[in-house]
């Protein structure tokens, strides 16, 4: 009996030391909100807080979850501030990430002209996408000792529901009017050319016919 205690004892704490092996080279994760309300096409930022509390300094950034393909697959566009945590850095010290990203035309609209003179109406229900944003180690730059490298997802990742608001709008024909405007200023352009070309055409032989009278009448003097 004591054998068998003994066994179950040793087994789990080899498995303690081979959990602390992998979480000693992660990082923690900290964050104030976990759902965030954002317009279509506009940037929108969150902040992330990174500490590590272990002996091994890490470079890092945020990045959406591979899981979660949906949610990765909407925001058209990613970026992430790349920053060292350095080791030992507590909750308390977590160091500020800044993630920023942008989500594309997702309501239906109604266009005149390919994508222009459109008008929506949001009778749509609210577009609701669920994922997770993560925590992932990267090759530190050169100036501070990088080689160059492949990133790595760690093990840790806080929750972020996108909920995309729709902004309900009727036809903009701005660009009609300015369309107009132009050709308006252009046929205008060319009848004002062709008036004072014309006028100048008429100018330029009214000169020629007097320098011809002038050209004659002198050889007949001669004469």
């Amino acid at each position: 009996m004591n054998k068998k205690v003994l066994k179950i004892v040793q087994v789990i704490f080899v498995i303690v030391i081979l959990n602390l092996s992998f979480v000693s080279a992660g990082v923690g994760i900290k964050w104030d909100r976990e759902s965030a309300l954002v317009n279509e096409g506009e940037k929108t930022c969150l902040t992330y807080n990174v500490y590590n509390p272990w002996p091994e300094a890490s470079y890092v950034a945020i990045e959406v979850s591979d899981d979660f393909g949906e949610l990765k697959e909407i925001l058209t566009e990613q970026e992430s501030e790349e920053k060292l945590i350095p080791a030992e850095t507590s909750s308390a010290e977590a160091i500020p990430i800044k993630f920023c990203f942008k989500v594309p035309k997702v309501y239906e609209r109604n266009c005149l002209v390919g994508s222009f003179i459109c008008e929506q109406k949001c009778n749509e229900e609210q577009k609701i996408y669920d994922g997770e944003v993560s925590v992932k180690s990267i090759p530190p730059p050169t100036d501070i000792g990088g080689s160059g490298g492949s990133t790595t997802s760690m093990a840790v990742s806080a929750p972020l529901k996108i909920r995309v608001n729709c902004n309900a709008h009727s036809r903009d024909f701005t660009l009609i009017y300015v369309l107009l405007a132009l050709i308006s200023a252009l046929i205008v352009g060319i009848i004002i050319y062709r008036k004072y070309r014309k006028q100048a055409i008429e100018r330029d032989k009214e000169k020629l016919k007097k320098l011809q009278e002038k050209i004659n009448k002198s050889k007949k003097q001669k004469k």
